[in-house]
């Protein structure tokens, strides 16, 4: 952890903490790529969402109780990985957050699944000013068109671009 990290986490807690208190991780939180609901956020929101998620919370299974935070998103970074790219041929790019719990004795296990590879999914929560048609380029939340989702027209897989 370097001291520009150690500074960032610590404008959110109480009290200054060493590094050696800290558990520190990265998670992709959302990308450009088609997903399982045919859907994708542009690079444009990418951007934007890359400021709303710094000093948000992580919690397990949208429960927003205090008992399930765990986490807390120190900073953020739109990545583009040119090695690679979405299911449409866009280059892949992603929104990167790191985040930092206190360690303890009761997030000893979680910590260890997390390094081990098995806790490694999330799910963000955000509203879409626009639902944008990937094949006429209608805004879904105001105006509806007949392109349905998942088929094809002229080679073009349609989905909707958040």
């Amino acid at each position: 952890m370097t001291k520009d990290e150690l500074e960032k986490i610590n404008k959110f807690t109480r009290r200054k903490f060493a590094e050696d208190e800290l558990y520190t991780f990265s998670v992709i939180l959302c990308d450009n790529d088609i997903d399982r609901d045919l859907e994708s956020f542009s690079d444009k929101a990418l951007d934007t969402l890359k400021d709303c998620f710094v000093g948000k919370t992580g919690v397990f299974d949208h429960n927003a109780s205090t008992v399930n935070q765990n986490a807390r998103i120190y900073d953020t970074e739109v990545i583009c990985d040119n090695s690679r790219k979405t299911k449409d041929c866009r280059p892949y790019r992603y929104l990167k957050a790191n985040a930092y719990m206190v360690r303890t004795d009761e997030n000893k296990n979680l910590i260890a699944e997390i390094d081990g590879g098995i806790k490694k999914e999330v799910s963000i929560s955000c509203a879409a000013a626009k639902k944008i048609c990937s094949v006429c380029g209608c805004d879904k939340n105001k105006d509806g068109c007949n392109h349905v989702k998942g088929k094809f027209y002229s080679d073009r897989l349609c989905q909707t671009i958040l």
